[in-house]
This record gives structure tokens, C-alpha cells and sequence, in this order.
């Protein structure tokens, strides 16, 4: 059977360009609607999820409905947060939509249960969609296995302290989470805890990571032109080496709890084999649990991820970061050695991005090297 896929260039680091489907190919929307191919099938790509993206990103994906036989739509900002002003008009004065803010889901949901339109992203959802998403593990934008496979961070994980005479219990960075930041402040835990927030000024860069240029943006990629490894993915040993543990800051976070999503910021802890806490959404830790992972409970007290309202579930996680304070951090490893083991296996080996492989090649992949794929058609 011939087929054609229409591909955007974005869509790089997932859908490899093998003798597989070399010859299918298109980027050309007006060659790929003309092709004599028997199925068609288009991947796109948004990597920005601005207003103006997203409206585009829309437009485009109706665009290729009615010539592909199925549309898969990969959104590299998991938790999209736009306006819609063709809805609720525009703010003149501010230069800014009017109206609600609205998140991944509304945008998936923009699209009828019968479009063929198939989404992929690093998020879990908590609310009903009209169409699938799946699961896209991009904790590190380049890819899960950076701290094996690029040597600026195999050094850091060879500078990091496995000694129990560390000055901190915790670390967290609120990043431009003032809110969380004020709370921290006013607790009892932090005087065991080593805190910043960009958002006030109050950074820190060690001398083994790479400054952002901005010295807040640690999205900015430390080598555009070789890979795409971020200042924030780069484990920093003069905090890891003054604390036993992380509490990690999701920078998007529905007051509706609505989606969960997951970043460099829980894989850096769990490629350190580090015990963590995330200030995330209700449910956060129940769907990090449903991607295979494991969490801490009892040793940590997790109970906190049953609390809808974001301030009491602060609190309630400033109380399990106190409480875990006051045992033997070398007891606290001891007790979840077991768990930082299998989330450590879990995130190398399990089969990530399985499903998006499979709609690639669309076929079962029977076999896949970093050079081979052999695949059983459909």
C-alpha cells in the first residue's frame, strides 16, 4: 500500500527520517494533497503555544482533515494557556484578548469527537476531551537519556555528594511562584531549606551549570546548533551537594487542576535517584503513578495530593517537607531505596513515545536500534 505523510519540520527529535518512510514523505501541503497515495497522513507540530500559534496550529489542523486520513498533532508546550478572541473580543488598552484563560484541554476539545485528530503531549489529563491524547515523555526536551549520552552531564553526576552531612534538607526553586515563595518563608522548614525565586531576583547558578543569558530563562537551550539540552535540564551539584532532598516547582499549574504535567523538573531528582515533592496539581502524584512511576508515601507524607485548593495544598506540603526533616536522612534512603531504584529503570527503559512510534510508522515495531526499525505494516 502507498502512503504519504505530511510532516512538519519541527517534528525532528520523534519522527525520524529512516529508509522506512524517507520516500513518503512531504512538506508541502499543496504536493501532499495532490498525491496519488492510497493513505495519507499528516503530523503536526507547536512548539511555541502562543495566541497566535495556537490559532495557526488550529487552522492548520483543519486544514489537513479533510485530505488525511488521520492528523496526529504533537504540542511541544504540553500545557497551552491561550485567549480566544474571536469569543470574547479584544482589550484594546492592554493589547491582550478578553476573556478566561484556556488550557490544553479546551483546545483539544475545539475539535468534535469524530475528527480524525490524535494528540501527543507531556502532560496526564484529568477531565473528560473529545479526542485521545497521549503521553509524550519530554521531561528533557532532547531526549530521557542526556545524563548517559552527553558528557557536560555525566561530569555533574559524577560531582554529586552521596555523604548525609549536607547543611539543607531541601531545595526548591519557585521560579516566578512568589506565592509559593512567601509561604516557604513563613514556615518552619525553611531554615532547612535552600530556596530561590527568578521571579524576585533571588537566583542561584553554581560554577559547574551554564548561566542563562538572562540569568532567569533556564529554557534557553545551552547549545542551539548541536542539541537541544536547556540550562534548566543541568543538575546543579553545589545544591544537590548542601541538600537531601527536592522539592520540585511545575511552572503551569490549572487552578482547576485540570492536567498534570511533567518536566526536566522530576527527572533531574530522579535521574539522581533523589527523593521529591511537586507542587503541582491535585492529583499530580496520581498521575505521575499511571505513567509507571512510584512516590513516596509513607516515608513522605502525600496526602496533600487529595487537596483541591492550591494554598492549603501548599501548606500541607511545607507540613511534609517539616515532618520529613525531622528523620535520619540516611534512615529516609534506606526505606525508599526501592523506589528511587525503579523510577531510576523506569525512566531509561520503559518504552516511551510507544504509541507516537507506531502511528509513524504505522505498523507494530517489532525491533528498533539507534540505526534499524523493523516494523509489521497494518
Amino acid at each position: 500500500m502507498k502512503l504519504a505523510r505530511y510532516i512538519d519540520r519541527e517534528w525532528h527529535h520523534y519522527c525520524v527520517r529512516d529508509n522506512n518512510v524517507i520516500d513518503t514523505l512531504f512538506f508541502d501541503f499543496n504536493e501532499f494533497k495532490k498525491s496519488d497515495a492510497q493513505k495519507k497522513f499528516s503530523y503536526l507540530q507547536d512548539f511555541d503555544a502562543t495566541f497566535d500559534s495556537l490559532k495557526s496550529l488550529e487552522e492548520k489542523i483543519r486544514q489537513h482533515i479533510p485530505v488525511s486520513d488521520h492528523v496526529y498533532v504533537g504540542l511541544g508546550e504540553p500545557l497551552v494557556q491561550y485567549k480566544d478572541a474571536s469569543k470574547h473580543g479584544w482589550d484594546t488598552e492592554n493589547n491582550i484578548a478578553e476573556g478566561p484563560y484556556y488550557y490544553t484541554d479546551d483546545f483539544i476539545n475545539r475539535f468534535s469527537k469524530s475528527d480524525p485528530v490524535t494528540f501527543f503531549a507531556n502532560l496526564v489529563s484529568h477531565v473528560p476531551l473529545n479526542r485521545p491524547i497521549y503521553y509524550l515523555n519530554d521531561m528533557f526536551f532532547q531526549d530521557n537519556k542526556i545524563y548517559r549520552n552527553y558528557k557536560i552531564c555525566r561530569n555533574l553526576l559524577g560531582k554529586l555528594s552521596r555523604t548525609f552531612d549536607k547543611r539543607y534538607h531541601w531545595e526548591i526553586m519557585c521560579s516566578h511562584n512568589v506565592k509559593l515563595y512567601q509561604a516557604l518563608k513563613r514556615h518552619v522548614v525553611n531554615s532547612k531549606t535552600f530556596s530561590t525565586c527568578h521571579a524576585l531576583g533571588i537566583t542561584h547558578w553554581g560554577q559547574d551549570v551554564i548561566v542563562p543569558s538572562d540569568k532567569k530563562s533556564g529554557a534557553e537551550s545551552i547549545d542551539p546548533g548541536n542539541h537541544n539540552i536547556r540550562c534548566s535540564d543541568l543538575i546543579d551539584p553545589s545544591i544537590y551537594n548542601q541538600s537531601h532532598y527536592s522539592c520540585v516547582v511545575e511552572t503551569v499549574i490549572p487552578s482547576d487542576n485540570r492536567m498534570s504535567m511533567f518536566s526536566e523538573k522530576e527527572a533531574k531528582p530522579i535521574v539522581a535517584k533523589r527523593p521529591f515533592i511537586i507542587v503541582g496539581t491535585m492529583d499530580h502524584l496520581k498521575a505521575f503513578r499511571s505513567l509507571g512511576f512510584k512516590t513516596f508515601s509513607p516515608v513522605i507524607d502525600e496526602s496533600y495530593d487529595d487537596e483541591p485548593d492550591f494554598d492549603k495544598r501548599v501548606e500541607m506540603i511545607l507540613d511534609a517537607m517539616e515532618a520529613l526533616s525531622q528523620k535520619d536522612p540516611m534512615e529516609v534512603y534506606r526505606k525508599l531505596a526501592g523506589v528511587l531504584e525503579h523510577n531510576h529503570y523506569h525512566f531509561y527503559n520503559n518504552k516511551w513515545n510507544k504509541k507516537l512510534l507506531e502511528e509513524w510508522y504505522q505498523g507494530e515495531i517489532l525491533f528498533k536500534t539507534q540505526t534499524e526499525t523493523i516494523i509489521k505494516p497494518r
